[in-house]
C-alpha cells in the first residue's frame, strides 16, 4: 500500500527555492570569491614564511648564493616572485589556483621536496680554476663532470594550503550566493 503526501509551501519560499536550484546550475560567482579566498590565504603563507607551520630555514649554501645574487636578506620561496603569482580560474562547479605559469617545476619541488639526485644527472661545465690541493695552488683545467640534481635534499615547503580557517568563508562564500544574500 503506498502513500502519497502533500505538502504545500507559501509565500515567496517556492520562489526562494527556485532561485536557489537555478544558481546552483552555475556557481561561478560563488567559485570567484573562494579563487580569491585561496588566493589571499596563499599569499599570506608566504608572507608568515609557513602556515600553519613556518618552513624550514634556509641552508648556508642557499643563503650564501643568494647573498651574491643581493637576494638576501630576503623570505623563503620569495627570491624571484614567480611562486608567489597566485593565479585561479573558476567554472561554474569549481575553482582552480595554481601558481604562475614561471614557477614550473620549481613550484613542484617546493610543494612537495625533493630527494638529491631524484631528477637524475647532467653534465656540468667546469672553469679553469686554482685549487688548494696538500697546501699548493693547482691550476685545474676546464673539464666537464657528472652532476646529480637536485645537487642537495630540499624540505619540502608547502605554500599551496588552504587554512582551516579559510573553509567558513569558503562555506559563507557558497552560501551567501545560493540564498541570493551575497555575491551575484
Amino acid at each position: 500500500m503506498s502513500q502519497t503526501i502533500h505538502i504545500r509551501i507559501g509565500g515567496d519560499a517556492p520562489g526562494k527555492v527556485a532561485e536557489m536550484i537555478r544558481r546552483a546550475g552555475d556557481l561561478r560567482p560563488a567559485m570567484n570569491e573562494i579563487g580569491e579566498i585561496v588566493q589571499a590565504s596563499i599569499i599570506r603563507n608566504f608572507d608568515d614564511g609557513g602556515r600553519p607551520s613556518r618552513w624550514r630555514p634556509l641552508k648556508p649554501a642557499t643563503i650564501e648564493a643568494r647573498k651574491k645574487q643581493n637576494k638576501w636578506p630576503g623570505k623563503i620561496l620569495v627570491r624571484t616572485g614567480n611562486l608567489k603569482r597566485i593565479h585561479y580560474k573558476a567554472t561554474k562547479d569549481r575553482v582552480t589556483v595554481s601558481p604562475s605559469a614561471q614557477a614550473g617545476d620549481y613550484a613542484a619541488v617546493h610543494q612537495f621536496g625533493a630527494r638529491r639526485g631524484s631528477f637524475g644527472t647532467v653534465a656540468a661545465r667546469v672553469k679553469s680554476h686554482l685549487r688548494n690541493i696538500r697546501g699548493k695552488q693547482v691550476q685545474v683545467k676546464p673539464h666537464a663532470r657528472r652532476m646529480k640534481l637536485p645537487w642537495g635534499d630540499i624540505p619540502a615547503r608547502p605554500f599551496m594550503l588552504v587554512q582551516d580557517e579559510d573553509v567558513a568563508d569558503m562555506t559563507e562564500a557558497v552560501s551567501d550566493y545560493l540564498m541570493g544574500t551575497g555575491i551575484g
